[in-house]
């Protein structure tokens, strides 16, 4: 039964060991100025930070309106961001690394706690389903009824614009 007992505390220490990586807390990142690269993306000195959460249009997408009228929309996520990191020092929260090796984080800055929640509150991203869930959903859905910023008229999904774009169509 000693040994049981024995082997037992061995592999927890052991699965403690292994995991530990996942116990440790999120490194935050503090900045005085941001490079707001896309509608999603910010650069903190030489480091790249993609937004938790969100998709927001290629700078070069367009979407059209209600009235039928195609407008900058991405130019229009990066404006807002813009806007939102403007007002001084900003915080990331580190969550993971994308394939492209950007920084994913929780950013928020003097005046937004959550630059992700307000983009997509906008209606300048969309917040996708990734493992199982969308982690601004009633964000989403408010802006979606409200008609706020893609909202208001037609738009493809960042992720299927960027995919046709890369296979060379339109």
């Amino acid at each position: 039964m000693r040994r049981l007992v024995y082997a037992g505390m061995l592999l927890a220490i052991l699965g403690l060991w292994l995991f530990a990586d996942r116990l440790t807390p999120a490194e935050v990142v503090k900045a005085e100025a941001a490079l707001v690269r896309d509608g999603d993306t910010l650069e903190l000195g030489t480091r790249t930070f993609r937004l938790y959460g969100v998709d927001a249009p290629e700078y070069r997408q367009t979407c059209t309106d209600g009235g039928g009228r195609e407008w900058p929309c991405g130019k229009a996520a990066r404006l807002q961001l813009s806007a939102f990191v403007a007002p001084g020092t900003l915080a990331c929260e580190v969550l993971a690394k994308d394939q492209y090796h950007r920084e994913v984080a929780r950013c928020s800055s003097a005046t937004v706690p959550d630059l992700s929640e307000a983009l997509v509150q906008a209606g300048m991203a969309v917040s996708p389903e990734s493992r199982g869930t969308a982690p601004y959903a009633d964000a989403e859905a408010a802006a979606r009824e409200a008609k706020r910023g893609l909202w208001q008229g037609s738009f493809e999904l960042p992720s299927e614009w960027r995919a046709r774009k890369e296979q060379g169509a339109g």
